[in-house]
């Protein structure tokens, strides 16, 4: 679901229409804010989910290196047979549990922040 904004949030109109005319789609396209796109009412905005695709890489990357590290420190200190294997996996679940609820919530509060 697109979350709208009104262009006036994002965009200082006064200096745009400081000449007396009405800016057009161009001029409010380029004062948008990185990572905004102009409706086609061009009295909205919308997030640019492009953005987050294009960029996320770097994270996944990173995600992946120092996980697959992590990983390798992990499982030599766990001992051999089922018990590490439980508790390789009771980690594992920890980890997602409090990645699926504290990540959404941190996302939801920087979100606001902006």
């Amino acid at each position: 679901m697109k979350e709208r904004v009104a262009i006036e949030e994002l965009v200082d109109l006064e200096r745009l229409t400081a000449g007396g005319h009405e800016p057009s789609a161009r001029e409010l396209r380029a004062a948008l804010p990185r990572g905004w796109v102009l409706d086609d009412d061009r009295r909205h905005a919308h997030r640019d989910v492009r953005l987050f695709f294009r960029e996320a890489w770097i994270l996944m990357v990173g995600l992946v290196i120092f996980g697959g590290l992590g990983g390798l420190f992990l499982w030599g200190g766990l001992p051999q047979g089922w018990g590490g294997i439980l508790r390789l996996a009771l980690l594992l679940g920890v980890v997602l549990v409090a990645g699926g609820l504290v990540a959404p919530a941190i996302t939801r509060a920087l979100a606001r922040k902006r």
